[in-house]
């Protein structure tokens, strides 16, 4: 067994004890995982790996089981979890409804997208259906850059869209069964000067300190963070004063070294009730509903959905919870479940109370007669 902390949290990265043939021992070294099989295994919910690198996993309790990729279940229809996903086809389906969102375009020609940035004169590139931050180029202002952000892009996948880029702080809401559970805010990453060392030498020393936690949090040396540092005037080699923060990628993406706070006490009840209407409308177990807020003008776009998000800390053990209250709904009383409602016990009317009382009522009766 191995312990390490993420953000405060202790998180097991275990072999699952599945209760079958050794050929179904897997050790599933993931925060995304291990979230929900540490709450599965306290309400005695059987666990059986099937891959455990994507991972894929089979919760079982009593003659159900569930297939499960992080919080993607079985129970998500195929055409509306690859709407959800595709960041076009979602654009178009909340723009139909009505809610607010970056203007955009499905990319086919690069004359058409050199017009879109002409017209919003700063774009984001991105395709379609990736995630983690994989091949986006944000706050993309000239059309050299606007070249290089699409042949990157390109490199991930042939569908892309171009979009008007937006200026906010990174919200998402998250909701299980329609209900909201939890809110997050992303923050892009960064590196904190020392005097001494360069930028590239910061960045190498926090992906050595994440990468026991959970390396996929570690911050890219690519050619988006180069750009980046320049939109800022620095590079690598730039060498940032003593406890100076220096941002180094303007995307919020966890998997970009982005860092994660929650702020579900404290997320505006207006962002919760419009996420909740989508999220009802898409009707999917498991759903993320991505914002920018800008807290200057007020105003706040949809930027993206996600029906397949990783549980994780700070906000996984909540949203774990929950989740498993929806697929096996007669565990919620055991052992790290939410515990059941107390309902007050109902007073039996029987034959022989109602007799006493008409006795005590006689009583009373002579009692005061006398």
């Amino acid at each position: 067994m191995i312990i390490t902390v993420h953000n405060g949290n202790a998180i097991i990265m275990a072999t699952l004890d599945t209760g079958v043939s050794n050929r179904h021992h897997a050790a599933v070294k993931t925060v995304y995982t291990t979230t929900i099989t540490q709450e599965a295994r306290r309400r005695g919910i059987g666990i059986e790996v099937i891959d455990a690198e994507t991972p894929i996993f089979i919760l079982k309790h009593g003659d159900r089981k569930i297939r499960c990729y992080n919080s993607l279940t079985d129970r998500v229809g195929a055409v509306t979890f690859y709407m959800a996903q595709d960041k076009r086809l979602a654009h178009v389906f909340l723009e139909r409804y009505g809610f607010s969102v970056p203007r955009q375009m499905k990319y086919s020609r690069l004359d058409q997208a050199m017009a879109f940035l002409a017209k919003y004169k700063s774009v984001v590139v991105k395709p379609c259906r990736e995630w983690g931050g994989r091949g986006i180029a944000s706050a993309v202002t000239t059309m050299a850059d606007l070249k290089r952000a699409i042949e990157r892009a390109r490199k991930f996948s042939e569908d892309m869209v171009i979009e008007e880029y937006v200026e906010g702080s990174d919200h998402r809401l998250i909701f299980v069964n329609g209900r909201f559970v939890a809110a997050i805010r992303r923050e892009p990453a960064f590196v904190v000067g020392n005097g001494a060392s360069s930028i590239r030498s910061l960045i190498l020393q926090k992906n050595v300190r994440v990468r026991n936690v959970d390396a996929s949090n570690s911050i890219p040396l690519d050619v988006e963070t180069r750009r980046n540092l320049a939109a800022f005037g620095l590079d690598y080699n730039s060498v940032p004063r003593k406890g100076k923060i220096v941002q180094v990628r303007l995307t919020s993406n966890y998997h970009t070294g982005g860092s994660v706070t929650e702020i579900t006490e404290t997320v505006s009840t207006d962002l919760v009730c419009e996420a909740q209407k989508i999220a009802r409308l898409f009707d999917v177990p498991v759903i993320g509903v991505d914002f920018l807020v800008n807290s200057k003008t007020g105003r706040h776009w949809v930027i993206e959905l996600s029906p397949d998000l990783a549980i994780s800390p700070p906000e996984g053990g909540k949203v774990a919870r929950h989740f498993l209250d929806y697929l096996f709904p007669e565990t919620k009383g055991s052992p790290g479940g939410h515990p059941r409602p107390i309902r007050a016990k109902r007073r039996r009317k029987t034959r022989v109370n109602k007799d006493k009382r008409k006795q005590s009522a006689k009583k009373s009766k002579y009692i005061k007669a006398g």
